[in-house]
């Protein structure tokens, strides 16, 4: 099997930590702590998913890992990338990324909206916009905060690269949710008259 097809098998959350383990991230701690702060608009790790794969890639020589002790009876473990790790991280970074299509349950609920009163549907899309907003206002601090932060990290124009796209996605989507709140009101007005005209009858 080429390097390739091994890489395009495996979990994807084992090359998040290998790019943070790049980064010079030395714990889990800080490598969830950066997934909530920097990707959580559009990736997310759990402390279940980085501790096992940081003991794989020390198994598989991928990683160095060394405990340090600290105030009173507390270790750390520290890892850091070896040279084969880095080379696994950067084959898999110029492959092409694979189709994943998305899983969005507020569009699947829409699609079986005709079985709940309109304005059911019409509320979950007002919920979206509100976290379309603050989404979007999050976002925004965020950008502004590695903006005006003293010194640049060599990875922070790709950081607002990603943060940009997550504000665009947002954007669209309430710009979407609005064009469909209208689309809803003509549809209970439809049904409105519908119900008028057989009261009259």
């Amino acid at each position: 099997m080429q390097a390739s097809d091994r890489t395009r098998k495996r979990p994807r959350s084992r090359y998040a930590v290998l790019g943070m383990l790049s980064m010079g991230l030395e714990t889990g701690y800080a490598m969830k702590k950066h997934v909530e702060v920097h990707l959580g608009h559009f990736w997310n790790e759990s402390y279940g998913q980085i501790y096992p794969i940081l003991r794989q890639l020390v198994e598989e020589g991928l990683a160095t890992c060394q405990v340090e002790q600290q105030a009173g009876a507390r270790r750390r473990k520290c890892y850091a990338l070896t040279p084969a790790g880095g080379n696994e991280l950067r084959a898999w970074l110029v492959q092409s990324p694979e189709p994943q299509p998305p899983r969005l349950e507020l569009l699947l609920k829409l699609t079986f909206g005709e079985r709940v009163p309109v304005e059911a549907c019409e509320q979950l899309i007002r919920d979206h916009r509100e976290t379309c907003n603050r989404d979007i206002a999050h976002l925004a601090s965020i950008e502004s905060a590695l903006r005006d932060k003293p010194g640049r990290h060599p990875d922070q124009p790709y950081w607002l690269m990603t943060l940009r796209y997550g504000r665009a996605v947002r954007e669209a989507e309430r710009t979407w949710c609005d064009e469909t709140l209208e689309q809803l009101q003509e549809i209970r007005s439809g049904h409105q008259l519908t119900s008028e005209s057989g009261m009259g009858r």
